[in-house]
């Protein structure tokens, strides 16, 4: 017996071992203890050098520099970077899909019944206050390493686009099951000045009627219930959850976030929840400084979402580039200077039938009046800016990425810092300012013992356009990222390559060709920068992009961005210079994926010794 139990001994612990390897396989993986060495908490080159020690998901305790690491934990070397709180995207639309609002909850009527002259006992278009994404919650994992990458640890998944869209979550963006990622369930209502679907309500007075409808309806759910518990008279309340939470907002035990561009809709919801007695607040909000003082006195909680739409073209820009500067066209001829070439019969012919071309597009062309032009111009910088306004009237907020994602939101802030938004107040509206909103303030949003270990290491300040994220924890699961130097340019321009001028330039690819002028200027050692300027599709007007690259050889290369409303798209091309021609490929990157065109253009004639003279002498108008 006991020798049948000897040889049962290997299979019986193989059997166990492979037992525990299954179950430790199903058991959701624990942080590891992590020392995080030789980071700053200071944006400062000689701010001390301290270490991070996390147990448990969380920061234990904050060590100086000297002190010995525990030796049972791992060791991440952090090179003397920047520790920054883990960003909070204080709204967004990620991870989940919202059911349609089912609009008849009341049993259905009789054909053959008599007219009523009342409404439906609930009619629910638009209404689902219910509805709750942390039951829902999914954090798709592109989207989850977008935002890490980014640099953000946590974001609030929120429905939008009803009436009453129904209760946001607060997660982080690891890689786990939605019930170890959800910090925080049902932590605001939202509301908006929109319900899908046909038939009433349509119209901002049907929605107007249509909440109050609800909220009257989710007042008197509340009064049966307290009657009915307390044995008094009247029917039995309806098991209705639309109504409950109606009742909350109606006794302000939940807030309501309303969406809001303009200052008259923020007004709107202003007024409307002194009318019902609902705790609101803001989001969206570009238009929010023209009612800073009410926001500040009210101490409404604000998300902007920098939803600045489609830049427009700036009027003046050609005459703030040109300012101060000669136009060496223009001047008269120096003594000195060789005469200029005759022109040939022929070569005047075919000017003169090129401007008569131009006159006759130009003659069915329309472009706005320099009026016009010039407001949409400042309205859309005064929507931008509008952060900025709200700081100097002492007004404070969040930042939400709406439907924009996470690169493009950290994008836009740090173009506010570039504009005058000082950079702690940008940070705080990225980190501890949410974290308070959503109520998670002693546990995310700062660098403290005791919080939760979510934090990035920067290079440098992370709203800095030069920043790179080395490594972000979130929950105390690091994530490593590669720190890819800027490539320098290396190679001098051969001798005679000069790529300056206006380029006639041809982009051709699966969606047929379209022209475009590139107009560039080179330095001796091959910088290069100048803008290229396009038509966009469906007759939307010229854009113009500012490109920047360099000249190896006989290689240009070229990069520039643009935005397609709150899409970023960025282009590089990489072209061969061929005298007075050049030919090569563009590549387009986008949300899309990416789109190679072949591209092909000529110069200008002329523009090359326009170049010349101009850096001997003065600038063209061709070359500011």
């Amino acid at each position: 017996m006991i020798a049948s139990l000897g040889r049962a001994a290997p299979a019986l612990a193989a059997a166990v071992w492979i037992a525990s390897a299954a179950l430790a396989q199903q058991a959701p993986p624990r942080p590891q203890p992590y020392v995080v060495k030789d980071v700053r908490l200071e944006d400062r080159a000689d701010a001390p050098r301290v270490h991070l020690v996390l147990r448990d998901g969380r920061i234990e305790r904050i060590a100086k520099a000297d002190e010995a690491t525990p030796a049972a934990a791992r060791v991440v070397d952090g090179k003397g970077m920047l520790v920054v709180p883990a960003f909070v995207d204080a709204f967004t639309q990620v991870g989940f899909t919202a059911p349609e609002p089912v609009a008849d909850k009341d049993a259905p009527r009789s054909e053959a019944a008599d007219v009523l002259v009342d409404m439906r006992d609930a009619n629910r278009k638009g209404v689902q206050p219910a509805f709750s994404v942390a039951q829902a919650f999914a954090l798709p994992t592109d989207k989850g390493k977008a935002a890490r990458e980014a640099g953000f640890g946590a974001l609030l998944s929120a429905p939008s686009g009803q009436l009453l869209a129904g209760m946001s979550a607060l997660a982080t963006t690891r890689e786990a099951a939605a019930r170890d990622t959800i910090l925080a369930a049902d932590v605001f209502s939202h509301g908006a000045w929109r319900a899908s679907g046909g038939e009433y309500p349509s119209t901002l007075m049907g929605y107007h009627a249509q909440l109050r409808q609800f909220f009257f309806d989710a007042q008197r759910h509340a009064l049966l219930a307290r009657r009915y518990e307390a044995g008094q008279s009247g029917p039995r309340p309806s098991f209705d959850a639309d109504l409950e939470v109606g009742a909350r907002l109606a006794a302000k035990s939940q807030r309501l976030m309303c969406e809001a561009q303009s200052a008259q809709d923020i007004l709107r919801w202003v007024r409307l929840g002194d009318e019902l007695g609902l705790s609101i607040g803001i989001v969206g909000g570009r238009e929010a400084h023209k009612v800073a003082q009410t926001l500040k006195e009210r101490a409404i909680p604000l998300v902007l979402t920098l939803q600045w739409g489609e830049e427009p073209k700036d009027p003046s820009e050609k005459d703030k580039k040109g300012a101060g500067k000669k136009d060496a066209a223009k001047e008269a001829p120096k003594e000195g200077d060789a005469p200029k070439e005759e022109k040939k019969p022929d070569d005047a012919k075919a000017e003169k039938k090129k401007d008569d071309k131009k006159d006759d597009d130009a003659q069915w062309s329309y472009e706005e009046p320099l009026e016009v032009r010039q407001e949409k111009r400042r309205l859309w910088e005064e929507g931008r800016d509008c952060a900025i306004a709200l700081h100097k009237a002492g007004v404070e907020f969040s930042f939400g990425s709406a439907d924009g994602g996470a690169a493009e939101l950290l994008k836009r802030v740090r173009t506010l810092v570039e504009k005058g938004l000082p950079q702690d107040v940008a940070l705080a509206a990225l980190t501890s300012n949410p974290a308070r909103l959503c109520g998670v303030g002693a546990h995310v949003g700062a660098i403290k013992s005791g919080l939760d270990a979510s934090f990035g290491l920067w290079t440098a300040h992370p709203l800095t356009k030069d920043a790179k994220l080395g490594w972000l924890f979130v929950d105390g699961f690091p994530s490593e990222f590669e720190i890819k130097e800027d490539a320098k340019p290396e190679g001098k321009p051969d001798e005679g390559v000069d790529a300056s001028g206006t380029w006639a330039v041809e982009l051709k690819s699966d969606q047929g060709s379209r022209p475009g002028t590139l107009t560039v200027t080179m330095t001796p050692e091959g910088a290069v920068t100048g803008t290229y300027t396009t038509a966009m599709p469906g007759g939307a007007g010229e854009r113009t992009i500012d490109v920047k690259g360099h000249v190896s050889g006989k290689t240009l290369t070229l990069k520039g961005s643009f935005s397609i409303g709150d899409i970023e798209v960025e282009s590089a091309w990489k072209v061969e210079l061929d005298g007075e021609a050049f030919a090569g490929s563009v590549t387009t990157k986008g949300p899309w994926g990416e789109n190679v065109s072949e591209a092909s253009a000529t110069r200008k004639p002329g523009q090359h010794e326009e170049h010349v003279d101009a850096t001997n002498g003065g600038c063209s108008d061709e070359h500011p």
